[in-house]
């Protein structure tokens, strides 16, 4: 069973890191949302030591299987260390079983002052204050059952996200430490987040369809500032049961990146099609 505490995402004991209920997906009652172990394995990446300051640009993660909740493992290796970039791997397992793997590319940070130039065009959505809190329909609620994307982050819509069909605008917070006893990193919060870009989304209905997203990749050319990360998101579906969510993600500041998540398509038939392909 999972760990008893409403405080973080995971305990930590010894090497293991054990999951809270609020880790819990949609897709399944038993198995975690992708959110959580994403963030675990960006605080790995990124707490790897480098030879000069440098910041994480892209961080892919694939999900083989529905990731309990149980304890966890991840393991670490450096592909390419530099005085420039840094390449890191992390797996995440449960017991002897490979649940996940991520990688991450780090790249030096540097005072480069840019010449004039023109900038893509950016028109501000309103802030997150303006928005409306997101009222689930599916996705595990109603079924009294602690949840990720219910009871750990704050989402507001700007345009019903999540609650209508077509391309989405939110704001997203992380309203928990991913570590107990932690306060996570910029990256680590964006990383923890990036999942849910995937429902932000929404083309197809969930309670006829499951998309599951297997990835997820973010590449940022810089970190958020303050807590809210908004993204902008449209998904793209094939006939082939294969998708793609492609999202703009920015903060108060303005652009900061990008996610991409490829989907896996099919129809609801039963709850044993609620997990991550794998499962």
């Amino acid at each position: 069973m999972p760990a008893v505490t409403d405080a973080a995402l995971f305990d930590v004991d010894g090497d293991r890191f054990l999951p809270s209920e609020l880790t819990r997906g949609g897709w399944s009652d038993d198995a975690q949302h992708g959110s959580p172990p994403s963030g675990l394995l960006a605080r790995a990446i990124e707490m790897v030591p480098t030879a000069s300051p440098m910041q994480v640009v892209r961080f892919t993660i694939d999900l083989f299987r529905p990731v309990p909740l149980h304890p966890l493992t991840v393991a670490t290796r450096v592909l390419r260390d530099g005085l420039r970039i840094q390449a890191v791997d992390a797996v995440l397992r449960h017991g002897d079983t490979e649940v996940g793997r991520a990688s991450g590319l780090k790249i030096r940070i540097a005072d480069s002052p840019l010449p004039d130039r023109v900038e893509e065009p950016w028109l501000p959505p309103p802030e997150p204050e303006e928005g409306s809190p997101v009222r689930w329909r599916g996705f595990g609620e109603g079924t009294g059952l602690t949840r990720f994307h219910i009871d750990a982050v704050d989402i507001r819509s700007i345009d019903d996200s999540f609650m209508r069909l077509g391309p989405g605008t939110s704001w997203f917070r992380l309203r928990r430490p991913v570590v107990a006893g932690e306060e996570p990193t910029p990256f680590v919060r964006l990383a923890t987040l990036a999942d849910l870009a995937n429902g932000n989304s929404t083309a197809l209905d969930p309670a006829d369809w499951v998309f599951v997203n297997p990835d997820i990749t973010l590449y940022m050319h810089r970190h958020p500032m303050g807590e809210w990360v908004g993204m902008v998101s449209a998904a793209h579906q094939h006939g082939s049961g294969i998708g793609f969510a492609d999202t703009t993600v920015f903060d108060t500041g303005g652009p900061i990146g990008r996610i991409g998540q490829a989907q896996v398509i099919q129809p609801r038939l039963d709850d044993t099609a609620m997990t991550r392909p794998g499962g």
